[in-house]
């Protein structure tokens, strides 16, 4: 019995959202706990094919890229939290900026707010519209650039920007 084009379209989406939410799990629980994480994995695919999300298009071309970029920001983000910590007289100007949104897909505009936070002084605070509210420790270091470089980064690996 052949299966069906639904059938077979339900099957790859299913493959999808299990092997990202195990992917997170593992990342997250440090690889442990899978006898709380196998149905917890398993209920948030069932519940992603149920809402109809659609798998995400990923360009592998672009992925070489877009992780030697984010394990640098991660590095950068770490070191200067740490200066912080050990030099708390290092200069600290808060500020609550706006930055204006390039991207016009859910998914690059949400994973934007969630990666931005892993830069050097930075946190998502709020997407309204056509900008994403940060608050950053030091409105004078180049924020802007970081932020910028990372849409850029997360639209072409989601298939939103060049290639």
């Amino acid at each position: 019995m052949s299966q069906t084009w639904t059938d077979r379209f339900l099957s790859r989406r299913m493959l999808f959202w299990s092997l990202l939410y195990a992917v997170l799990w593992w990342l997250l629980a440090g690889g442990k706990g899978w006898y709380i994480g196998a149905p917890c994995v398993l209920g948030a695919a069932l519940l992603s094919c149920w809402l109809g999300s659609a798998a995400w298009t990923l360009r592998l071309r672009a992925a070489p890229g877009f992780v030697l970029f984010f394990l640098r920001a991660l590095l950068a983000g770490g070191w200067d939290v740490a200066l912080r910590a050990l030099r708390p007289r290092m200069p600290l100007d808060p500020a609550w900026v706006n930055y204006p949104l390039k991207a016009r897909g859910p998914r690059s505009r949400l994973l934007l707010a969630a990666a931005v936070s892993l830069l050097p002084g930075t946190l998502a605070g709020v997407i309204e519209a056509d900008r994403l509210t940060l608050h950053v420790l030091d409105h004078k270091q180049p924020w802007l650039e970081s932020v910028a470089r990372l849409e850029q980064q997360l639209m072409r690996l989601l298939g939103e920007g060049p290639a």
